[in-house]
């Protein structure tokens, strides 16, 4: 993998390996939920600007995916395609303005 030691721990988990050239996306490593049944080891987060993630949502359903959870939104939306793969939809909260 093309972490380094040097390259982790900026305002992240000290255990996400990360691209000191940025170009390859950041791998963070937590441990299995014991209650999950779908066998998935892995799910991707994608970060995006506040102002798509409704966008982002809808592309999702569109395409036949489901909303998980939503408790944690706009900061986190757990999604989900078909299959019942999961990933993460993840806005950065502090960009979020508050009314």
């Amino acid at each position: 993998m093309t972490g380094s030691a040097e390259s982790q721990g900026r305002g992240t988990p000290g255990d996400e390996i990360r691209d000191a050239t940025r170009r390859v996306p950041n791998l963070w490593f937590g441990d299995a939920d014991e209650q999950q049944t779908t066998g998935q080891r892995f799910h991707v987060e994608v970060y995006v600007a506040p102002e798509a993630a409704a966008q982002r949502i809808a592309a999702v359903l569109a395409a036949g995916g489901t909303v998980v959870d939503d408790s944690d939104a706009p900061a986190l939306t757990v999604i989900a395609d078909q299959d019942g793969n999961r990933g993460v939809l993840c806005v950065d909260a502090s960009a979020v303005k508050q009314d």
